[in-house]
C-alpha cells in the first residue's frame, strides 16, 4: 500500500467490514466465455486494519513483471532524433510523486537530479526520447545534439548513451485493475473511499525500471546484505575492482526428479577431475557428505562439463555452477559447483579474501567476507547477499543488468525493476535512486468513478 494515505489509514482503523458470500457469474461476449468470481476472502469478517489489509491482499497474487528486449541489436539512432519543441520543465512540486537521483562518487557539477512526470527537471536534452537517458558528454561529437538527461564524466568506461530510466508507468494517473477486481469492487456494498482503499491493493504497481542500452562495460545494481537477490542462469556479477563471476548452472529442487545416488557423486567427482579450464571445485552443503566425497577415487571421463551438467540436472537437489574471471584466480581454479540440501535451506557458502571462505579470492580489493550464497527453500531459488549479516563489504557486490550473452553481443538488457534506494554503478560512477510517492491530501476527490464503479 502507498504511504500517501497514512493519516486516512488511522481514521479507518476499527471499522468492521463484513464481506458476505459473493458469487458473480458474468457472460463476457467479447471473449465468448463466463467469468466466475468466488473468492473466499469475501466470506471472512475482517477489520480494516493491518490484518484486514493482509486478507484483501490475498486476492492479488504477486507476479514478476519482465520486459524483454528485442532480439536484434538496439538501434541507438532513435535516441538522436532532435526535438522540434524545447523541453520546458523547471518546476518541482515536492508534494507530487517524483524520483530523486543522487550521485555518490565522482560527482560532476550537478550531484542531484529530480525527475517528475514531464521528465528531468532542468534537462538540457534536445531529443525526442521520453525516457531518462544517462551517458557521457556528446559535446565533442556533435555540439548541437544532446541526447542525455544525466551527463556523466567523459570516461571511456561510460558509453555515449549508456542506460536509461523508464518511469512512464511510475507517473501514470490512471488506475489499472484486472477485470475481475473491477467487477468485484463494483458490486461490493461499501463506500467509495473504502473501495478506493481496497483498489490500491489490487491495482497493477506503478514501477520504474532501469535498462542498459548495449553499453561496452555494463550497468550494475548493488546487491544489499539485508535483501537476498534471487539468482538466475547467465547472471553476471562484479566484486572488488576487477573480479567477476557468472552463473553457468542454476538448478533448484525438483520434486519429481531422481533421488541422489552413487552416479550423482561420480558425476561430481568427474567434474573435479577434468583438465585445465574445465576443472571444477565441488562444495556440498552437508559437511559429512563433503568428507565422504573427498575420499572417493578419481573418476576420469571423456565427457565434457556440459554433458556432466546435464546428468546433474536430472536429480532433485539444488545445484549452482559459478565461473570466475579477473583478479584473484588461477586459470585452472575458476569454476565451482555448490550443492544444496533437498527442499530445505542450505548452509551459506561464503566468498571472500579470508582463508575461512568457501571460495577464497586472492585480491586486496575483495573483503574478507565479500558475499554469501545459499539455497533458500522459501524462495525456491539460490540467493546471494552482500557482506556479512551485520556488515557490508567494502566495494559492494553488483549484478549486471545484462546477462552474459547480452553483454557479449552488446545488446540492450531487459528492463529491471528499480526499488527505493536502489544503487546503480556505471564505470566508477555511482547513483542512488529514491522513489518518492508524494502526498495527496484530498485522495477522495481523485477516485475515478468511471474506472471502478460504472
Amino acid at each position: 500500500m502507498n504511504n500517501d494515505y497514512t493519516n486516512n489509514n488511522e481514521n479507518l482503523n476499527g471499522i468492521n467490514l463484513q464481506f458476505t458470500l459473493f458469487q458473480l457469474q458474468i457472460y463476457a461476449s467479447e471473449l465468448d466465455q463466463f467469468f466466475f468470481i468466488d473468492n473466499p476472502a469475501f466470506n471472512r469478517i475482517a477489520e480494516f486494519d493491518a490484518r484486514g489489509m493482509a486478507i484483501i491482499a490475498e486476492m492479488r497474487q504477486p507476479r514478476r513483471r519482465e520486459r524483454h528486449s528485442p532480439s536484434q541489436k538496439l538501434n541507438l539512432q532513435k535516441y538522436y532524433q532532435k526535438s522540434t519543441e524545447p523541453i520546458q520543465n523547471d518546476h518541482w512540486d515536492q508534494e507530487q510523486p517524483h524520483i530523486k537521483v543522487t550521485s555518490l562518487r565522482n560527482t560532476n557539477v550537478n550531484n542531484e537530479y529530480i525527475i517528475n512526470e514531464f521528465g528531468l527537471i532542468g534537462s538540457q536534452k534536445n531529443t525526442n526520447s521520453k525516457d531518462i537517458l544517462i551517458g557521457r558528454s556528446h559535446r565533442n561529437q556533435n555540439p548541437d545534439l544532446i541526447p542525455n538527461d544525466i551527463i556523466l564524466p567523459d570516461d571511456r568506461a561510460i558509453s555515449r548513451i549508456h542506460c536509461k530510466i523508464v518511469c512512464k508507468d511510475y507517473f501514470r494517473k490512471n488506475q489499472i485493475l484486472e477485470r475481475k477486481y473491477k467487477l468485484a469492487l463494483k458490486y461490493i456494498n461499501l463506500s467509495r473511499c473504502i473501495k478506493h482503499k481496497i483498489s490500491q491493493f489490487l491495482e497493477e504497481p506503478k514501477n520504474a525500471y532501469i535498462q542498459d542500452l548495449g553499453s561496452i562495460f555494463g550497468t550494475y545494481l548493488r546487491v544489499f546484505r539485508q535483501e537476498p537477490y534471487l539468482l538466475s542462469y547467465d547472471n553476471k556479477f562484479s566484486i572488488g575492482s576487477e573480479t567477476y563471476f557468472n552463473i553457468v548452472l542454476n538448478e533448484t529442487y525438483k520434486i519429481n526428479s531422481k533421488e541422489i545416488d552413487q552416479q550423482f557423486y561420480k558425476t561430481l567427482k568427474a567434474l573435479s577431475c577434468l583438465k585445465l579450464l574445465q576443472k571444477h571445485e565441488i562444495h556440498l552443503g552437508d559437511k559429512q557428505k563433503q568428507l565422504e566425497f573427498q575420499q572417493l577415487e578419481e573418476d576420469v571421463t571423456n565427457m565434457g562439463f556440459k554433458d556432466l551438467y546435464n546428468i546433474l540436472k536430472e536429480y532433485n537437489v539444488p545445484i549452482l555452477g559459478i565461473k570466475f574471471s579477473g583478479q584473484g584466480f588461477d586459470s585452472n581454479k575458476q569454476q565451482y559447483i555448490l550443492v544444496g540440501k533437498s527442499n530445505q535451506d542450505s548452509d551459506e557458502f561464503s566468498i571472500g579474501r579470508g582463508a575461512d571462505n568457501t571460495i577464497k579470492i586472492n585480491s586486496n580489493t575483495i573483503s574478507r567476507k565479500q558475499c554469501r550464497i545459499k539455497y533458500s527453500a522459501q524462495y525456491q531459488s539460490w540467493v546471494i547477499s552482500d557482506g556479512l549479516q551485520d556488515r557490508d563489504s567494502a566495494n559492494g557486490t553488483w549484478v549486471s543488468l545484462q546477462t552474459v550473452e547480452q553483454s557479449e553481443r552488446k545488446k540492450e538488457s531487459n528492463q529491471i525493476l528499480l526499488k527505493n534506494n536502489s544503487e546503480i554503478k556505471i564505470g566508477d560512477f555511482f547513483l542512488r535512486v529514491e522513489l518518492v510517492k508524494g502526498r495527496n491530501s484530498n485522495f477522495r476527490n481523485q477516485i475515478k468513478e468511471c474506472c471502478l464503479f460504472d
